[in-house]
């Protein structure tokens, strides 16, 4: 059984997407199981992104080239409640 999460921890991971990645907006998606989907655009080119927070382990990843790719050096620092 997945669980939810506060809307509290979806806007601070949101907002910690935004900071530490240098997007210009990110989008909540929903969630798939345990993972959070969020959607974003960049600076350069109005480029698109998309995003998979792991809550159980705090990683995240980015869907590059059709599959789903591991961002070095960067875990969650928000906590779920």
């Amino acid at each position: 059984m997945s669980k939810e999460y506060s809307r509290t921890y979806i806007e601070s991971v949101k907002l910690e997407l935004l900071n530490r990645l240098g997007l210009k907006q990110v989008y909540y998606k929903g969630q798939a199981g345990d993972d959070l989907l969020y959607e974003a655009t960049g600076f350069d080119k109005k480029t698109q992104h998309k995003f998979c927070v792991r809550t159980k382990t705090g990683t995240i990843d980015e869907f590059v080239a059709g599959k789903w790719m591991k961002v070095r050096s960067f875990e969650v620092k928000s906590k779920h409640q």
